[in-house]
């Protein structure tokens, strides 16, 4: 028998760990059986695809269906039964509970549940080529690594792994899936270790845990973390975690790993208190915040930090609060995502007493409920665009640090912007840095901090590595400035150069002079006024900006 396994990335860098677990399960269960796995994204052109999947000429078909690729996945099965009539057609994932069967061919089956724990008449139905509609999986204590040597050759070749040393969530979320799933099962940690290391072995570029707030125990996790650090060359991890659940031993882990190893995603969902009761989110929020803000400072973690938009409860007002708090820590990355309904989630039974509207197509994204109007919600998602493309990069990391020690208000500059950029048909373009640049200098040009807000934007230019200076940020000071030191300066100026390499380091650096007021507020001085030496390298840290140091008063 030839069993073709399909799935419908976001990306091509991502991988489908599930598209593994069924694999691994099939040859366990079916004798003499071809198995090929097959991941493609939701971009690939459709044709293509529907004849790249019909070349396969399975007798089965297997789809892993989530809510951002359920759509491709119906119209490619429905096209796909008219080319290949005889062929069996198995759906499993998050998103195939919601699907009807009577909305398919009559040759299609759907997995409900886990298939590891799916009952042995299932592999039996399918050698003989008569299965049920349906069938469901139970919950298995056991789900070891599907990995094999090869996939990392071929399927996991420059994609992340996917991996999950448990199963479950702590939280209840009344929009989540894992809220029909109470309690969590742990792996056993020496397996865990064993299954790390030979992954480790094939180096991949990044290792994403799938676990549902990582950190619910927070001495296994200090456990995991510990291993990692120990076994990592160059492979960097990603964890959901929640930050209140910290102890002081890992804060101090975390002080001493290298920059980058980890990641973390941070659900903070909503500042609101009568939000994250509604949707049954047991957070201690300032202590969450506080945490956020120490991770920040210890600067070896990168944080990407969560709010979801059309919460229950959740206002204009009590959303600009719930920004401005995930703001004030300082996170590297915000992301705003719409709320989905999934279905047969508990929020999805309370549609009319929380008059939500939403699409009726996955992702099922809100349009509308009672204490937000569709204007307004659409509002807060092009408002969570315009914060996608200035924030979330490194492009303007000292800028919005000076509006956030200097009491800006961010939603309310982040709403400004927003009026701003739709006047340049901001939507419209490329955000390329020197477009996202020239539009916050012309953005700014009325506020009190003007000159000190261009300077920054200078510098944060610089940091990232550009050798030379836009048309908006002045582009003739580089040279103006070299020009003066290179006959100024002596012939060695230690710890910078010697005499015998003072050409090339004039040649590999760049030089400019800032006001006292951007260098305080740098750090860099107490108040007086300094040229900076951009050096042409990068510095070991979390974001590897380019080097930089004071080089004269």
């Amino acid at each position: 028998m030839k069993f073709s396994l399909i799935a419908f990335n976001c990306r091509f860098t991502h991988s489908c760990l599930s598209l593994f677990y069924l694999r691994k399960e099939l040859i366990k269960n079916i004798e003499d059986l071809e198995v090929n796995i097959n991941q493609f994204t939701i971009n690939d052109p459709y044709y293509q695809t529907l004849l790249h999947i019909a070349a396969l000429e399975a007798d089965a078909f297997f789809f892993s269906v989530y809510i951002w690729n359920a759509l491709i996945v119906k119209r490619i099965i429905d096209d796909l039964a008219k080319i290949q009539p005889f062929s069996r057609f198995i759906l499993g994932g998050p998103q195939a509970q919601a699907f009807s069967i009577v909305d398919f061919p009559t040759n299609t089956t759907i997995v409900r549940g886990e298939i590891e724990g799916i009952d042995a008449s299932f592999f039996a139905d399918l050698k003989s080529g008569e299965l049920k509609q349906s069938y469901i999986g139970d919950r298995p204590l056991k789900f070891d690594s599907p990995y094999s040597h090869d996939d990392f050759q071929e399927h996991l070749l420059n994609r992340s792994v996917y991996y999950e040393s448990a199963r479950g969530c702590p939280f209840s979320c009344s929009y989540c899936i894992s809220s029909l799933e109470p309690g969590i099962r742990y792996k056993d940690i020496q397996k865990v270790f064993n299954e790390l290391k030979e992954i480790l072995t094939h180096s991949p570029k990044s290792l994403r845990f799938v676990d549902r707030t990582f950190n619910a125990s927070a001495k296994r996790a200090l456990e995991i973390w510990e291993f990692l650090q120990k076994e990592s060359t160059a492979t960097s991890f990603h964890f959901e975690i929640s930050p209140d659940l910290f102890s002081e031993k890992i804060f101090n882990f975390l002080e001493k790993i290298p920059p980058g190893l980890f990641e973390f995603e941070v659900g903070i969902q909503s500042t609101h208190e009568a939000t994250l009761a509604a949707i049954n989110r047991k957070t201690d929020i300032r202590s969450a915040l506080d945490n956020i803000k120490r991770l920040i400072k210890i600067g070896t973690v990168h944080v990407h930090v969560d709010l979801i938009l059309g919460l229950p409860f959740e206002t204009m007002e009590t959303f600009e609060k719930s920004f401005n708090d995930i703001f004030a820590t300082g996170p590297h990355y915000i992301q705003m995502g719409l709320l989905k309904i999934l279905p047969n989630t508990p929020i999805s039974q309370k549609l009319q007493e929380f008059s939500i509207q939403h699409c009726i197509f996955p992702p099922y994204e809100v349009l509308a409920t009672k204490w937000l109007t569709q204007n307004e919600i659409a509002e807060l998602f092009w408002f969570g665009e315009c914060v996608e493309a200035f924030y979330n990069n490194r492009y303007f990391r000292s800028f919005f640090q000076f509006l956030r020690e200097n009491d800006y208000d961010s939603f309310q500059f982040f709403t400004n912007l927003l009026k701003f950029c739709r006047q340049h048909a901001f939507f419209s373009k490329a955000k390329t840095q020197i477009f996202l640049s020239d539009l916050l200098n012309e953005f700014i040009r009325t506020d009190p901090n003007y000159p000190v807000l261009k300077e920054l934007l200078v510098y944060d230019w610089l940091r990232s590595g550009h050798r030379f200076l836009p048309e908006h940020l002045g582009q003739t000071l580089l040279k103006e400035e070299k020009d003066r030191l290179w006959h100024e300066l002596p012939q060695a100026l230690l710890p910078f150069y010697t005499h015998t390499d003072r050409n090339n380091f004039f040649k590999h650096s760049l030089f400019i002079r800032f006001s006292g007021e951007t260098l305080k507020q740098l750090g860099i001085t107490d108040g007086q006024k300094g040229v900076l030496c951009f050096f042409n390298e990068r510095e070991n840290t979390l974001l590897e900006l380019n080097k930089v140091a004071l080089l004269s008063h």
